[in-house]
């Protein structure tokens, strides 16, 4: 085949012109190995789906499509036979090697194992003796019926090649010569980085990979050079040789002797290569290359094939002088981020007034010399991976480092460790160890059962040198700093909002912080910022305000900030060291906050349980089946309560948010011993409030009234906190208290303060379980029951040993301060009192 003669003057033909399919080629010239168009109405092409390769669909093919899309859109057409006299043909894909194959029971256009021997034949592409005939329905979809569509078969026409196209969607490729050429070793088999010209359009640059520039930081470029090859009766630009070399502006300009263009043939991929202009090697080495093209050629110099470049003849369609080579184009090896998708700070790599500082945004740099911390989402960037290209964005605000909102492509900076080329901007990246599953990063954050387990002092954190740690306090109701650990306020912090502030959105990364209301430990009153007089209030008929703790970049101490109406404030919480009162400031302040052990819901194990209150037991009357208090002894109807009817049964249901949920029930009816059947707790709002035991069926019903919380109260002791009645938004009566020896629902805690203890199985003979320790406070002491013998310690909230006794009997008084008592009892547990 005489290359300098076809495909050759094809290409210059179709230079600055576009037709997507020249020529409708007959059956006899359908060639093994050639691609072509299957073109219907216009510049519609039967085609393979982008983004699903299975489906066949028809696209149009522009001046804009790239290589991908085309490639997509040609079929190599084979003779496989004949089939009832008729010539049927194999149908590939040229992009996915895929055969035109579907189920004989298609309805859709997805490729399947089936029929794949087709006949083209008057325009028709049908197969399985007619019955499936390809067409194109109304709404522009594949259909397949017996009228089908008229398709012709077109050669594609040239393409010139973008840097992408070149490399698969990269800008890195390789090159193959059909031969042995001297001079190609310059280009051949080697990543090659193509780089488009501004204002030169069509044509690129190429520099080797891995040897862009000179040792002084000058790159290297491939072109045409002024030395040459000696060739018998060479014109002009015949014989130059090639070269990587520095680009020259000044003597003898090179610039245009190192831009680069390719076309490809699309039916067998093989490429011509021109480049710009080339020095007059065999005249003045001047470089005059308006309005001619010149093209890669070589020449047959005794028996070495010799590449260099030679003009072209328009007149004659050809280059003037030389042969056109066979060159073949391949991807090659982009360059990667060994360490992969993660978190990174990115340092500017340049030598500019930024060189060395730290991006926050695609043109915004840290101040100074400020770094980045793994603690704050400024500064970090998301760094993601897809099949080799990569999307930058930082989790801040979210924004992409580049224009694009693509995945680019990257370019390793020669000479430079880990530092890459995003877009314009050299960038040296630093990976961090961020979990990018803490979606709380930068503020603090609490898991349900961690606020269950646990209560806080809230410390506030001296700005000035010299000056002791402060603890929150409260002081007719306004919260105050002190010194003295003794009369820190503990509080409850409870969940109010979850605000999105940030993360590599795009990239499915999303930052939050929390918001929480401080509420006292063992009350319902929470504390509220009364802005007018710039304090912080502890009340019970006040609204709550909310706080965010938004972390230093240490991670160590916390900003408190108001985060109401789904927004951060300004300011922060501090100390007014001349008041003592907590205040809002908008100085930088910050806080910290000490956890101690206060579960705010007790958990125990399924079991029989006493539950007592002021020396009487909750029981069930068995005849009436109301919730009363009574004692052993007290009379039925027709007997006594005993021991066994104040054994009830208390089992875990659910767990919500770190709260344990129980059913407590009783089998005692009717004063005999334990039945089968069971009869549970529950709030009965239309007895007064009073509350009875119900039957099993109580259990299933949704939002059940027989749910039940043990609330830690303050003194000791739990209160029963009715689930169903506590998700009322209005009338509610969750906690369960007495009124004339009944079980009645109060709307508020009250002293109904239960004691839990353990208790026998209701079973004839079974033998009475061990009293269980109880701890309780009255004013001015500490008691201890059933832990005759043992060691009893006292603590302060923050640990400090108060006093450390032995105890003498099965009730035991320590004297003790007022406040908040941690009692810890040997080889049991410890417990958390309040003495008045």
């Amino acid at each position: 085949m005489n290359k300098k003669c076809t495909f050759l003057a094809t290409a210059f033909l179709t230079v600055g012109t576009f037709m997507a399919h020249a020529t409708d080629v007959a059956p006899e010239q359908w060639t093994a190995g050639n691609y072509y168009y299957l073109q219907a109405e216009g510049d519609k092409c039967l085609s393979l789906a982008g983004n699903k390769a299975d489906s066949v669909i028809v696209k149009e093919i522009t001046p804009e499509s790239n290589k991908a899309s085309r490639d997509s859109a040609l079929w190599e057409i084979t003779e496989v036979g004949t089939e009832t006299a008729t010539v049927v043909y194999q149908i590939k894909n040229k992009k996915t090697k895929q055969v035109l194959s579907f189920p004989a029971s298609a309805t859709t256009p997805v490729l399947g194992d089936g029929i794949n021997k087709w006949a083209i034949s008057g325009g028709k592409i049908s197969a399985n003796g007619g019955k499936m005939v390809i067409g194109i329905g109304a709404n522009g979809a594949v259909t397949f019926n017996t009228e089908g569509t008229s398709f012709s078969v077109e050669k594609p026409n040239t393409m010139i090649m973008s840097p992408q196209d070149l490399g698969g969607g990269f800008s890195v490729f390789q090159l193959k010569f059909g031969g042995d050429y001297q001079g190609a070793d310059l280009f051949a088999d080697k990543d090659l980085i193509a780089t488009s010209v501004s204002g030169d359009k069509n044509f690129m640059t190429l520099q080797v990979k891995d040897d862009e520039s000179f040792p002084n930081g000058v790159k290297k470029y491939l072109g045409v050079d002024t030395l040459k090859t000696e060739i018998n009766d060479a014109l002009d630009v015949f014989g130059a040789k090639f070269a990587l070399d520095s680009t020259r502006t000044v003597v003898r300009p090179n610039g245009r002797c190192q831009h680069f263009k390719f076309v490809i043939d699309l039916q067998n991929d093989s490429l011509s290569m021109f480049v710009a202009g080339a020095p007059d090697v065999n005249g003045d080495l001047s470089v005059d290359a308006e309005g001619d093209t010149v093209c890669i050629v070589y020449a047959q110099v005794a028996d070495t094939k010799v590449l260099t470049v030679s003009k072209f003849d328009g007149e004659k369609g050809q280059v003037k002088q030389g042969f056109v080579p066979l060159i073949t184009v391949s991807r090659g090896t982009p360059a990667t981020i060994s360490s992969g998708t993660g978190v990174y700070f990115l340092k500017n790599a340049g030598t500019g007034a930024n060189a060395g500082k730290y991006y926050i945004a695609q043109s915004e740099f840290m101040g100074g010399d400020s770094v980045p911390s793994v603690n704050k989402s400024r500064g970090q960037w998301y760094i993601k991976e897809d099949n080799g290209k990569y999307s930058i964005v930082d989790r801040q605000s979210g924004s992409y480092f580049t224009d694009t909102k693509d995945a680019i492509e990257i370019f390793a900076v020669q000479g430079m460790e880990n530092t890459y080329l995003f877009g314009n901007d050299s960038v040296t990246i630093l990976k961090q160890v961020v979990n990018l599953d803490d979606k709380y990063l930068g503020s603090m954050y609490f898991t349900a059962q961690e606020l269950n387990d646990k209560a806080f002092v809230l410390n506030i954190i001296p700005g000035a040198s010299g000056v002791s740690l402060q603890y929150a306090s409260i002081a007719d109701s306004i919260l105050r700093g002190s010194d003295d650990k003794d009369i820190a306020a503990i509080f409850k912090l409870i969940p109010s909002d979850t605000l999105l502030v940030g993360g590599a959105t795009a990239l499915d990364d999303y930052l939050y912080v929390i918001s929480y209301k401080l509420r006292g430990a063992f009350n319902l009153d929470t504390v509220s910022y009364v802005a007018d007089k710039n304090i912080l209030k502890l009340s019970d008929y006040l609204p709550a305000t909310s706080f965010a703790f938004i972390s230093d970049a240490s991670g160590e101490k916390y900003s408190m900030v108001i985060a109401d109406n789904k927004d951060l404030g300004s300011g922060n919480v501090s100390m007014n060291f001349n008041t003592a009162n907590l205040e809002m400031t908008d100085k930088e302040a910050y806080v910290a906050l000490e956890a101690v052990e206060a579960p705010e819901y007790a958990s125990f194990a399924d079991a029989h349980k006493r539950l007592v209150l002021n020396n009487n037991s909750l029981v069930m009357n068995p005849y009436t089946f109301f919730a009363e208090f009574k004692k052993e002894g007290n009379e039925i109807t027709k007997a006594g309560y005993e021991e066994e009817n104040f054994s009830l049964w208390v089992e875990q249901d659910k767990n919500v948010d770190g709260k344990q949920l129980y059913f407590i029930s009783s089998g005692m009816k009717n004063g005999t011993n334990a039945d089968k059947a069971r009869y549970y707790l529950s709030a009965k709002d239309t007895l007064g409030g009073r509350a009875m035991f119900l039957d099993e069926t109580v259990k299933t019903m949704k939002d059940s009234p027989a749910l039940f919380a043990f609330k830690t109260a303050e003194q000791g002791g739990y209160y029963l906190e009715n689930q169903s009645e506590l998700a009322k938004t209005t009338g509610g009566k969750p906690y369960l208290g007495v009124v004339n020896g009944f079980a009645t629902m109060q709307s508020k805690l009250d002293d109904a303060v239960f004691t839990v203890e353990n208790a026998p199985a209701p079973t004839a003979n079974e033998e009475v379980s061990v009293s269980e320790v109880q701890v309780l406070s009255k004013d001015g002491e500490v008691i201890v029951a059933n832990a005759a013998g043992k060691k009893i310690t006292l603590s302060s909230i923050l640990g400090q040993t108060i006093d450390t006794r032995r105890a003498s009997s099965d009730y035991f008084s320590i004297p003790v301060s007022t406040g908040i008592v941690l009692v810890t009892v040997e080889g049991n547990k410890t417990y958390k009192v309040v003495v008045k």
